[in-house]
């Protein structure tokens, strides 16, 4: 089992929750398809490689949320389509920001060659990294391979999951330092996408679970296979 682990953090960062359309809500850690999307890129490949990569599901991945210093709001314009005068209009979204988020990655790909590829891109990106949006940036950082991890006994972990029906228990770390208790959000793991010579269909969202996340917290979780990696208790999806 080929396992990568990097840290990233970024200044303001949103990831968008379906659904919320005029509003504009965050999760507070990115989904798998914004994380395949970030190394897709840094890796310089197409569209249908992101595809291939997420829906072949040669990656799985953890998100530990290690920590966010603050929430913000902003306000975005963009255009809307043509009225009946043929002129366009304007529209306004108000989004969350996540302020100074820094997360630790770990990345299970069966394939060797596919792990060298990944992790030579983390070390030395070929494009901007970014977590969604182009000013999104982020720094990645303390980047390793080839890491060993052993089965989690205790049954607590403290990485986001994906909620497929388990039934969980919340223990509280510390109560003075700051604290999410777990939220829970749909989100794909996949998309049906069909490419032709010069265009894409329109992807529909496949493989759809509740992003369960949470900060200053360990999750009692008894159904499902989890990983110790020094402090870190983790989940694969």
């Amino acid at each position: 089992m080929n396992v990568i682990r990097f840290r990233i953090e970024g200044i303001f960062n949103s990831f968008r929750i379906p659904f919320f359309r005029t509003y504009h809500k965050t999760f507070l850690a990115p989904p798998k398809t914004t994380i395949v999307g970030m190394i897709t890129n840094i890796m310089r490949k197409s569209e249908a490689y992101y595809y291939e990569l997420l829906n072949e599901e040669k990656i799985q991945l953890s998100v530990v949320i290690d920590s966010i210093q603050g929430k913000a709001k902003d306000l975005w314009s963009y255009k809307t389509l043509e009225n009946k005068s043929g002129m366009h209009g304007r529209s306004i979204i108000r989004r969350d920001k996540l302020f100074k988020a820094k997360y630790t990655i770990y990345l299970k790909i069966k394939d060797d060659e596919l792990s060298n590829k990944i992790y030579n891109a983390l070390l030395e990106p070929k494009c901007i990294p970014s977590l969604g949006l182009d000013d999104e940036i982020v720094k990645i950082y303390d980047i390793e391979k080839n890491l060993q991890l052993n089965i989690n006994k205790s049954n607590f972990i403290n990485s986001v999951f994906m909620d497929k029906g388990y039934y969980y228990e919340v223990k509280i770390k510390n109560i003075q330092e700051n604290m999410e208790m777990p939220t829970a959000n749909i989100v794909p793991l996949k998309y049906e996408v069909k490419f032709d010579e010069n265009y894409r269909t329109v992807r529909k969202n496949k493989d759809e679970y509740k992003q369960v996340e949470y900060i200053n917290c360990f999750v009692e979780l008894k159904e499902t296979e989890s990983y110790e990696c020094d402090h870190n208790k983790i989940v694969f999806y």
